[in-house]
């Protein structure tokens, strides 16, 4: 049988008697069984994911974290890179930059580009953390955000151009990037009515994307039932709770 040796299993020679798995820093005894028996297990496993997860490949019999722009030395596992204070405070600052911004890092951290991408702007960004940042605050991308996250939020435009409504709300916002952004992320009213509402749609097959997103439409849509509900907590929760909807998950 053919030892699972190279770049796809990150077993390398060490000596005439055993292998190296660079993946796990770990030896092997240079045999076919104990080889398999390695590469097939939960560990090996589970750091092929946090490599793929993290922005580490294997290039040149050795492994290379993109974020650290290093290699590893031999002794340093995939677990004990990730664990350290440099790559850990990377993940935790672009994972921090990245959040709620529609920028997706997951083909850089496969390996799979070497850029990240903008889904509300359209684009490429190289993947650092001043690059990131300073898009994420640019003017174009704030607004492109707002004009994504209106029709989440129920956010319409009305007459006047200086202001927009809030139907979840019922309140006039002005109509600039930073009002239209803090009353999404900081007012009170509107976050308590979303969190409301979200727990009582969770696991429910409960849509209210057409609610949100169409400015006359006031119904939320029971997929499980075939039916509207009048999208409010108290209609809400009456139909959840209703025989009929407990009925459709053999409750």
């Amino acid at each position: 049988m053919k030892m699972k040796t190279g770049l796809l299993y990150g077993i390398v020679a060490c000596s005439k008697t055993r292998v190296r798995c660079i993946f796990c820093g770990v030896f092997i005894p240079k045999a076919s069984r104990c080889i398999e028996q390695h590469t097939n297990g939960i560990r090996h496993k589970e750091n092929v994911e946090l490599m793929n997860e993290n922005g580490i490949t294997f290039i040149d019999d050795a492994l290379h974290c993109k974020p650290c722009n290093r290699s590893l030395p031999h002794e340093e596992s995939v677990m004990m890179h990730i664990d350290c204070e440099d790559h850990s405070n990377w993940m935790a600052a672009m994972e921090d930059l990245v959040d709620g911004e529609f920028i997706t890092l997951d083909a850089y951290l496969c390996c799979e580009k070497d850029d990240v991408f903008c889904e509300v702007c359209n684009s490429n960004i190289e993947c650092s953390l001043q690059s990131i940042e300073e898009h994420v605050n640019h003017i174009n991308h704030r607004s492109n955000i707002t004009d994504r996250l209106k029709p989440l939020n129920g956010i319409f435009p009305v007459s006047n151009d200086h202001e927009v409504w809030c139907k979840v709300c019922d309140a006039y916002i002005e109509n600039t990037v930073p009002s239209i952004l803090n009353h999404i992320d900081d007012d009170e009213q509107h976050m308590e009515w979303f969190t409301i509402i979200e727990d009582l749609i969770e696991n429910q097959e409960i849509s209210i994307e057409s609610y949100l997103s169409s400015e006359h439409e006031e119904t939320a849509y029971c997929k499980k039932c075939h039916m509207e509900v009048l999208c409010t907590a108290q209609n809400i929760s009456s139909h959840v709770h209703s025989e009929a909807h407990l009925n459709q998950f053999g409750l």
